[in-house]
């Protein structure tokens, strides 16, 4: 089922909630997104909180916990669980907290880039044995991989055809069939990856360095599809970065030549599945969807060229 359900909880629930459930003294609540919320304490540090969608099984949230505990012990820079028993339960719907990462300045020009090339490198050096299937957008899928989160997709596009008018069932055709040839890369190697390993789930510390946020649906999936997004995000802004996220990435891990084949379509993947995910919840007209799914493929041929040619160059020179 698409996971297009947002939190029934607001600020003044959580507060009770939360002072029941963990014995902390709430200050103070802000919303920081849709089900994320920051909270202020009287007796100690801030949180935040995640209260996730009813449909979302309490085992997926103790799955992300439980993830968090894995990337603590290896030390990997993360959000880290705020109490020794994180996720609870509040009107059906299970709720995580974890420290509140303050930001910091904004780091240098480029920086962002190669930590989260060399981050991510090292994530996907992980092979993940023993995790969930995971990588999948949580606004689509509350579970599993990138077959999961093309299936919702294709789910929620079906679902929209009862407003698509006579005159926009060919641009309607051609949007479904975006989806019907998504490569969701599930043949292709598999390993540790994060859904949304981007500048916004980024955060700078005050040390220059970046701890990445929001792992909700992490766990072991196509690194190529994890891969693109990065590098898609990257190239977006600036074909330089594409460089930069390649150099650092690499460091760790080595492509293979059916991942250097598909690299285009695993870098179009997700810029198309948010504007299906666009159209179907009537966030966008159905022209400007396709219009902006084909901007993309041609954006993202661009910078899988530029992305092979840095994965192809001798090291030395990288």
């Amino acid at each position: 089922m698409p996971a297009t359900a947002d939190s029934q909880l607001g600020p003044a629930f959580e507060a009770s909630h939360l002072e029941r459930a963990y014995g902390i003294r709430v200050a103070a609540i802000t919303e920081l997104d849709v089900g994320v919320f920051r909270v202020d304490r009287h007796d100690g540090p801030s949180w935040v909180a995640r209260v996730f969608p009813a449909a979302r099984p309490l085992e997926g949230v103790e799955g992300d916990a439980a993830i968090l505990r894995r990337l603590e012990d290896r030390r990997f820079p993360a959000e880290r669980c705020a109490h020794p028993e994180p996720v609870s339960t509040f009107a059906g719907q299970a709720v995580l907290v974890t420290e509140f990462v303050k930001p910091a300045a904004p780091l240098r020009p480029g920086r962002p880039a190669a930590f989260l090339g060399a981050l991510l490198g090292r994530l996907h050096a992980n092979p993940g044995t023993g995790l969930r299937a995971g990588g999948a957008w949580h606004h689509l899928s509350l579970t599993g991989g990138p077959r999961e989160e093309v299936d919702a997709a294709r789910d929620l596009v079906a679902d929209a055809l009862p407003r698509v008018g006579v005159r926009e069932l060919a641009l309607y055709d051609r949007l479904r069939d975006e989806v019907e040839t998504t490569d969701d890369c599930h043949d292709l190697p598999h390993a540790f990856v994060h859904p949304d390993f981007v500048p916004a789930n980024a955060i700078p510390t005050p040390d220059q360095r970046l701890v990445i946020v929001d792992w909700a649906g992490a766990g072991r999936g196509p690194r190529l599809w994890s891969l693109g997004f990065l590098l898609w995000a990257a190239g977006a802004r600036s074909p330089r970065l594409v460089d930069v996220v390649v150099s650092r990435y690499r460091e760790h891990v080595t492509l293979e030549p059916e991942e250097l084949t598909r690299l285009a379509g695993a870098i179009h993947s997700r810029p198309r599945m948010l504007e299906c995910w666009a159209f179907a919840t009537g966030r966008r007209q159905l022209s400007d969807a396709l219009q902006r799914v084909t901007e993309a493929r041609d954006l993202a041929e661009a910078i899988a060229a530029q992305a092979r040619r840095a994965f192809e160059r001798p090291a030395a020179d990288g």
